[in-house]
């Protein structure tokens, strides 16, 4: 398959992605984050990174489960995000690649983990490393949509997590 439609196959997926963080109903933003998702995974398939199409089909499945909680009033958080960390790690030991295959692993684990947390910064702060990850792992299968995209993130994600740890330390200094 031609390399320039695989890249555009990737940039939809962003697109959807972006796209819905503008919408004001959960169900819409839903609706293109499954689409996204989706694209991501196609995407990665095709330049042969099993582990990013499994972490996105996972993080597809993850998406969905959150949804779930929220719309359900479910509570135990917690044995979901085990069920779901084991089966991650499970799945992406038995389709290693590469050295690089752990990369869309540790992301999606951490951002598991994150699902489970309250401190919005301590997200942001997970949420660098994740996107790290996600840049070399797309460095190393030549996904140039997402190296653009991941590096927009993270500078924005870094400037969000300075930005807070600098409000927090004024209001520890007005609390003194």
């Amino acid at each position: 398959m031609s390399f320039l439609l695989i890249q555009f196959i990737g940039a939809i997926g962003y697109i959807l992605l972006v796209f819905s963080y503008f919408k004001k109903e959960k169900t819409k933003i839903l609706f293109l984050q499954i689409f996204s998702y989706l694209m991501f995974s196609i995407h990665f398939y095709l330049l042969s990174g099993i582990s990013g199409t499994i972490c996105n089909l996972l993080g597809l499945v993850t998406l969905l489960t959150i949804y779930l909680f929220e719309k359900y009033k479910w509570k135990n958080k917690n044995l979901v995000a085990i069920l779901l960390i084991v089966a991650l790690v499970v799945i992406n030991i038995m389709t290693y690649q590469n050295i690089f295959s752990i990369f869309p692993m540790i992301a999606s684990v951490i951002a598991i983990v994150s699902f489970l947390m309250n401190n919005e910064n301590y997200i942001r702060g997970i949420g660098i490393i994740a996107t790290s990850c996600w840049l070399v792992y797309s460095i190393a299968y030549k996904s140039y949509v997402s190296i653009i995209f991941e590096v927009a993130t993270l500078i924005g994600v870094c400037i969000a997590f300075v930005k807070n740890l600098k409000g927090n330390v004024k209001e520890s200094k007005k609390e003194s």
